[in-house]
């Protein structure tokens, strides 16, 4: 079975909320909305990727950055194609668009209660930021 990776289009909103709502850990709100994550692509053009296997996705990374810093959000894998490289390859691929950017620093907000996220993401070469913590308002 072939996977062929593209960049991420708004066009395949619906079957990539259906991929996020069924990972657990996923914590999908408002900012997940089809309105926004249109905005958030069109803000940072070809730096979100998707994974497809038979013209379906099983994998997707969002990634943008704000001029200095590259976040990462909705790293996904299907659960039936978990342990394939999928993941890595998003990520290497998220992160050498920001290298062509010239952005040196990406971070990736992970929830606590989130260990297997965390020992991906360790392995990935991330580490916890333990001189700061994490604030956030809505507006």
């Amino acid at each position: 079975m072939s996977m062929d990776y593209g960049i991420m289009k708004i066009e395949d909103y619906y079957e990539m909320y259906r991929l996020w709502e069924s990972i657990p850990e996923m914590n999908l709100n408002a900012a997940d909305e089809r309105e926004r994550i249109d905005l958030y692509l069109c803000r940072n053009p070809g730096q979100s990727f998707v994974c497809k296997a038979d013209g379906h996705i099983i994998g997707t990374i969002m990634c943008g950055n704000d001029g200095r810093r590259a976040f990462i959000y909705h790293l996904a894998v299907s659960e039936q194609y978990r342990n394939r490289g999928i993941a890595r390859k998003l990520v290497r691929r998220a992160l050498d668009e920001q290298k062509i950017l010239e952005i040196d620093k990406c971070a990736v907000f992970i929830l606590d209660e989130n260990r297997g996220g965390k020992e991906f993401w360790m392995k990935m070469g991330f580490s916890a930021v333990c001189e700061a913590e994490t604030m956030a308002k809505r507006i």
